[in-house]
C-alpha cells in the first residue's frame, strides 16, 4: 500500500544507566539496598524490557533504562493505597510512567521540556480501543495522502507546495536553521505530514498530539544530524517517500505498544508541562504514594540544544524550558561558580518538593550520577545528602562505578571512581 517495506531501524539508545558491569556499592536498609543493586544491574542483564510496550518508540538522551524503572516501580509502589498516585517530576520521555501504567497504577508526570511532554503523552496514550484504532487509521491516511501528493507533484512537474509558516515564528529564520539538516525533498515531505497533522488538530487535538510525537520520532532519522546528542553533520541519502513510510511504521509501532500497555486496567497517566517548583498544583502535598525520578546531572546535558532541531521543525515554544533547565552544561561553561551554587540551590529545592509531595511513610527513589562540570568532579551522592531535609530519611542507596569518558573526566576524578547512584528516601 505504501511502497517498499521499510526495515525496522536499529534503535540507537542513549540510556542513563551503564551498559557494562561496574563495581557495586550499597548501604542502609539491607533489603532495600539489595533491590537497588538489582535495579542497577538490570540495565546490563535485562535485554527484553527495553523492547516492550512503547519503550522503543522515541529516542531520548540519557533515558532511564526501562528495566531499572520496572524494579523501582515495584519497590516504591509496594503497599500504596489505590487512590494514591506515583509521581515522576522529571518524567522526560515517560519511561517510569510507562512502567507504572503497566503495573496498573495511577501515575502523574511533569517536565518543563515541551517535547518530553509530547513524547511521554504519546507513549502512555492508553485511550479506549476505538480511539487507538482511530489513531492508526488517521496515521495511515496521512502517510498515504502525503505519498500520493508527492507522486502527483512530480508527475505534473508542478511547483512544490510552499513550506509551512507556523504562527509566531519567523519563517526566514526557521528556514535558515532547518535548511542544512534536511534534503529539500525530505523537508517538503515532512512539512506535508506536519500540515496534515495540523489539519487533524482542528477536530481532534488529542490524536493530533500523539501523531506529532510520531513525527518527532523520525525527524533525526531522516536528517543529516548524527544523533540526539551528536550534532555532527552526516551524509544520508533519503529517498522520496521514505519519510512517509517511516512515519507510518512509527504509528504502527506505537499502536502495538499501546495495545500491550492497555491490557492492565488503569487510568491514563496525567502529564503536565511545568516546573517542579509548582508540583503541589497537580499533586497535593502529603498525598503521593511515591516518587521515582532521575533529575538532571550537573553539567552533563543541554537538552534544549540536543532537541533544538525538533523544536524548530515542530514549532515548539521552548523559551521557558531553556531558561529553567537545571544544571546545564552551558551554565557551567558560562560561570562555573554561579552554576555550581545554582545547582546546589536547585537540588535543595526539588528534594524539598519531593519531601512535601510524599505521604508520611512513603518513599522516593532518585537516580542520580556523578559528573564533570567545568573540569570539576561533581559527586552527586554527597550533594544529595546535603540536600536531604529533616522530614526525610536516607533509607538506602546503591552505586555502580562507571567508566570515564575522556581525559578530562580522568583528571577531574583522579583516583576516585565515578558512580551512578539510586537513593531511596523515606518521608517520616
Amino acid at each position: 500500500m505504501y511502497g517498499a517495506r521499510v526495515p525496522p531501524p536499529r534503535q540507537r539508545r542513549s540510556l542513563s544507566m551503564p551498559k557494562m558491569p561496574g563495581k557495586l556499592h550499597r548501604d542502609g536498609d539491607s533489603h532495600i539496598a539489595r533491590i537497588l543493586v538489582d535495579a542497577l544491574t538490570a540495565a546490563q542483564t535485562d535485554k527484553e524490557t527495553a523492547e516492550t510496550f512503547t519503550h522503543p518508540f522515541h529516542t531520548y538522551p540519557a533515558r532511564l533504562h526501562p528495566a531499572t524503572a520496572r524494579v523501582l516501580v515495584d519497590l516504591i509502589s509496594d503497599g500504596a493505597a489505590r487512590e494514591q498516585c506515583l509521581v515522576d517530576p522529571f518524567c522526560g520521555s515517560g519511561t517510569t510512567l510507562v512502567e507504572a501504567r503497566a503495573n496498573g497504577l495511577r501515575v502523574v508526570g511533569s517536565d518543563l521540556n515541551p517535547l518530553a511532554v509530547i513524547v511521554a503523552r504519546a507513549k502512555t496514550w492508553t485511550a479506549p480501543p476505538r480511539r487507538r484504532s482511530q489513531l492508526r487509521e488517521t496515521g495511515h491516511s496521512i502517510a498515504g495522502n502525503a505519498l500520493q501528493a508527492g507522486k502527483a507533484a512530480r508527475r505534473a512537474s508542478s511547483d512544490p507546495a510552499p513550506l509551512r509558516k507556523p504562527k509566531g515564528f519567523d519563517p526566514n529564520a526557521r528556514d535558515r536553521r532547518l535548511a542544512a539538516w534536511f534534503a529539500p525533498h525530505v523537508r517538503r515531505e515532512l512539512e506535508d505530514l506536519a500540515t496534515r497533522i495540523e489539519d487533524v488538530r482542528q477536530d481532534d487535538p488529542e490524536i493530533a498530539g500523539v501523531l506529532l510525537g510520531c513525527l518527532s520520532s523520525i525527524l533525526y532519522k531522516v536528517s543529516s544530524r548524527t544523533s540526539d546528542t551528536d550534532a555532527t553533520w552526516t551524509q544520508r541519502n533519503i529517498g522520496r517517500g521514505f519519510a512517509s513510510r517511516l512515519f507510518v511504521q512509527r504509528v504502527d509501532l506505537l499502536y502495538a505498544g499501546l495495545n500491550d500497555l492497555s491490557k492492565v486496567h488503569a487510568p491514563m497517566p496525567e502529564i503536565h508541562e511545568m516546573d517542579i517548583r509548582r508540583l503541589e498544583t497537580i499533586v497535593p502535598n502529603g498525598t503521593a504514594a511515591g516518587v521515582i525520578t532521575s533529575p538532571p546531572y550537573a553539567g552533563t546535558y543541554d537538552y534544549a540544544e540536543h532537541q533544538r532541531l525538533r523544536f524548530d521543525f515542530l514549532a515548539l515554544r521552548h523559551r521557558e524550558f531553556e531558561d529553567g533547565e537545571l544544571g546545564t552544561r552551558r551554565s557551567f561553561e558560562k560561570d562555573p561558580t554561579a552554576a555550581r551554587a545554582s545547582w546546589k540551590a536547585a537540588l535543595d529545592g526539588f528534594v524539598g518538593k519531593i519531601a512535601a509531595t510524599l505521604a508520611p511513610g512513603r518513599r522516593a527513589a532518585l537516580v542520580i550520577g556523578d559528573s564533570v562540570a567545568a573540569e570539576r568532579a561533581i559527586f552527586a551522592l554527597d550533594d544529595l545528602r546535603d540536600a536531604v531535609t529533616s522530614d526525610l530519611v536516607l533509607e538506602a542507596w546503591a552505586s555502580q562505578e562507571r567508566p570515564f569518558f575522556g581525559i578530562h573526566e580522568r583528571r577531574a576524578f583522579g583516583d576516585t571512581p565515578k558512580r551512578e547512584h539510586i537513593v531511596v528516601l523515606r518521608r517520616t
